[in-house]
């Protein structure tokens, strides 16, 4: 599965979802933790309002910031602090549309100035607003998921909770929830190198993870490795470990899009599009339940 030639290539497939992943981790862990008050948590968590059925993707303005404030021009200042008042529109943030407009309409130093000291903090007083939004009427895992957050404080640990936690907090809350293992993070050993022992500790590894998902070839095929001479077994982990991981991640992906709404087929579709084992993971255990907010899967009919 993962020869020597292709480990450049999966690290670098990983690094633009690992700060994602390991803050949302800590989170979910957390999360985990809160009580799980079934009946009253999931009676609760299943009648969401309207706004917490909207689904808001917090821009991260901290890469808008391209430019030195120190040494760009007014010009490349006011530019910078026009992409900062449509993102922070956009996102509906509270606080931060006002201030940006007031340093446009001052001077180009009073405008500098701002950005330079007020942005930070009148932004991250908008992301606590906006995680303190989350809490009325939602379960015990959101309520203690944002509560984490909170007190936190940092713009990461906001973000974090505002564009991935809430979603998955939610999930838990409903009972909805299912993550799926990376099993490349199982794969600690050199293949090439490792003892038999230590390929056969492996592929149990994988085995549980796999029966734990759910998924549908790889157990069987990990079975038939074990039950098969040790070579055999080392050579499927190499080779056929990958295709037949991603053929059940491909599996799962397409039986979240029958009777789902717009967002979660087109989500679900751009994944099975791309095909990779990183977008395949990210759309089953982030981008799915961001989707589900948006088409408000658990939005109670009007009737009720």
């Amino acid at each position: 599965m993962f020869r020597t030639e292709d480990r450049s290539r999966e690290r670098g497939e990983r690094v633009v979802h690992m700060r994602l992943k390991i803050a949302a981790g800590v989170l979910l862990a957390l999360a985990f933790l809160a009580p799980a008050t079934s009946a009253v948590a999931q009676t609760r968590s299943t009648v969401l309002t309207e706004t917490s059925c909207q689904a808001t993707v917090y821009t991260d303005i901290r890469e808008l910031v391209t430019v030195d404030l120190d040494t760009a021009s007014d010009t490349e200042v006011r530019v910078l602090a026009n992409q900062i008042m449509a993102a922070a529109v956009r996102d509906s943030l509270t606080t931060l549309p006002g201030r940006i407009q007031a340093g446009l309409d001052g001077t180009a130093d009073d405008l500098r100035a701002f950005l330079k000291t007020g942005l930070r903090i009148s932004w991250t007083t908008d992301l606590r607003i906006a995680a303190n939004r989350t809490m009325p009427n939602a379960g015990d895992n959101v309520r203690a998921a944002a509560q984490v957050a909170l007190d936190n404080g940092t713009i990461d640990a906001l973000l974090t909770y505002l564009n991935h936690g809430l979603y998955i907090a939610r999930a838990l809350d409903a009972g909805s929830l299912k993550l799926f293992a990376d099993i490349r993070e199982l794969v600690t050993v050199d293949l090439d190198t490792a003892s038999d022992t230590e390929v056969r500790v492996l592929a149990n590894q994988i085995m549980a993870a796999a029966v734990r998902d759910s998924l549908t070839t790889l157990p069987g095929r990990i079975q038939a490795g074990l039950d098969g001479t040790a070579d055999d077994l080392r050579a499927f982990l190499k080779t056929g470990l990958r295709i037949s991981w991603t053929t059940d991640l491909r599996i799962a992906a397409n039986r979240t899009m029958p009777n789902a709404g717009d967002n979660v087929r087109a989500a679900a579709q751009v994944a099975l599009d791309n095909g990779t084992i990183d977008a395949l993971l990210t759309y089953l255990n982030h981008g799915l339940y961001v989707a589900r907010a948006l088409d408000c899967v658990y939005q109670p009919a009007a009737s009720a």
